[in-house]
């Protein structure tokens, strides 16, 4: 009995193991990161990358909005933006998606709060056509 249970366990050791590889796997390429530093995963089925720094993660615990979500506000309010970059940040105490995207007009950089989906904050850089024009 007690080498059954010893099985399973080793069993399901590896199943884990296995489960949470291929989901690195699917998502696209993702770099190690010994404990503390930031982890980039470059999400393939999103289209962009994401990065998520550990300490950040384990001090705010779950969030209601992930971060395809964020992507996916700045997308909604930025109509033919792409975004190539979304991080978790901290703003004032709260923690942020900090969501780099591109549009006609250039770079765009906007803050949505992890917990509301509100948009906390804007930037923009014109594109080099534009500061040409002027």
């Amino acid at each position: 009995m007690r080498k059954a249970k010893l099985i399973a366990l080793a069993g399901g050791g590896v199943l884990l193991s296995v489960t949470v590889g291929a989901a690195f796997a699917s998502a696209g390429q993702s770099e190690q990161a010994s404990s503390g530093e930031q982890v980039t995963v470059r999400a393939a089925s999103a289209g962009f990358e994401i990065e998520i720094d550990p300490e950040l993660d384990a001090r705010f615990g779950p969030r209601p909005v992930n971060a395809v979500q964020a992507a996916g506000i700045v997308t909604d309010s930025r109509p033919g933006a792409r975004v190539v970059k979304v991080e978790l940040d901290e703003e004032d105490g709260r923690a942020v998606w900090e969501v780099e995207a591109q549009d006609r007009g250039g770079d765009i950089e906007v803050l949505v709060d992890a917990f509301t989906g509100r948009i906390v904050g804007q930037d923009s850089e014109p594109s080099e056509a534009e500061d040409e024009d002027d």
